[in-house]
């Protein structure tokens, strides 16, 4: 019988770098300006490590089917649904989950029934669309590069994917971050939509594109994001999951990794609401990480003179559970 293998974990001059690193691009170092001098200071360099995003990416719809394409040329399949009445109607940006299942896209947050094992197992059962949906939202979702649509063959694929993109000067990350914020462009510039009631919701991947998106772009002017945010260095620890390649290339921006950790990128938002949720066990989130990575935002909200981060914990580790769907909702209607 073969013995289980040590976790992976940083050889002894890196581990000693994850210790003691610093972040020249913190709110913490670089908030003596204000807020808005230091966020224009982070976000000018976060966005020249990204692809273009400036523009609304061109359209095709067809009754709800919706194909974005970006200005790297590639193109998303979604699906926009708007509510009863005759609109401008309140938005949100949905951003769907990896859960190690590539074949469906968009479909893993509406209803479909390849996608309720998924929904049983992430979100008490429910299609997080359709909870929008009758709460007077339109909801927009796309296929992340990798899935549905566009999906991979398998794990390999995603590194793969990561290695050429890199070789390319971009990344994995910078792809999704690049797309999601021009989704939000086009969804608040639709004529059915008020662009000043736009949001967006995500969990786990979808719930770090969630906070990424409104950080890249402030049409998104509330978000909730549950299962994703802590300290870098802590998701690094021995046998963390951003150790272990795969799906860790999705959050990894390489020209920002050693300048601001994740709460600073999330912190470029802190002006407008934001809800976070995390589940205690969480084997991706450690607890004493997410509450320092809270209180890091609500530090750069109270500098932006923006409200305090709703946040909490469930106790169903990596789940968006029922009732945590239900306040995410409340908090966007609230807010939009």
């Amino acid at each position: 019988m073969s013995m289980p293998s040590d976790p992976p974990k940083l050889p002894g001059f890196l581990e000693a770098q994850r210790r003691r690193h610093s972040y020249d691009l913190s709110f913490s170092a670089g908030a003596a300006g204000g807020f808005a001098d230091w966020r224009d200071r982070l976000l000018a360099v976060w966005r020249r490590g990204l692809p273009p995003m400036d523009q609304p990416p061109d359209a095709h719809v067809h009754d709800d089917t919706v194909t974005l394409t970006f200005h790297s040329g590639a193109q998303a399949e979604g699906r926009l649904v708007l509510p009863p009445g005759t609109g401008p109607h309140p938005a949100v940006l949905l951003l769907h989950e990896h859960g190690g299942a590539f074949e469906l896209g968009w479909e893993k947050l509406f209803s479909h029934p390849d996608a309720q094992a998924a929904q049983q197992r992430y979100y008490g059962g429910h299609a997080v669309a359709d909870t929008l949906l009758s709460a007077g939202f339109a909801v927009l979702c796309l296929d992340a590069i990798g899935f549905g649509r566009r999906a991979f063959a398998g794990p390999q694929d995603q590194q793969a994917l990561a290695a050429s993109a890199m070789g390319l000067g971009h990344s994995l990350a910078g792809i999704v971050a690049s797309e999601d914020a021009q989704a939000a462009a086009w969804l608040a510039a639709h004529p059915a939509i008020d662009e000043k009631r736009v949001g967006a919701f995500g969990f786990s991947f979808g719930g770090f594109r969630a906070w990424q998106v409104a950080a890249l772009n402030p049409v998104v002017r509330a978000v909730a994001s549950v299962g994703w945010m802590a300290r870098r260095a802590d998701l690094m620890r021995p046998g963390a999951p951003l150790l272990k390649g795969n799906a860790a290339f999705y959050f990894l921006h390489p020209a920002m990794s050693a300048r601001a950790d994740f709460p600073d990128l999330a912190s470029l938002a802190a002006d407008r609401p934001l809800f976070f949720r995390s589940g205690l066990g969480d084997p991706h989130m450690p607890e004493d990480s997410v509450r320092a990575a809270w209180q890091d935002i609500a530090g750069a909200a109270r500098a932006a003179n923006g409200p305090m981060p709703d946040t909490g914990f469930h106790p169903q580790a990596h789940r968006c559970p029922a009732d945590v769907l239900d306040q995410a909702t409340r908090f966007l209607a609230r807010h939009l």
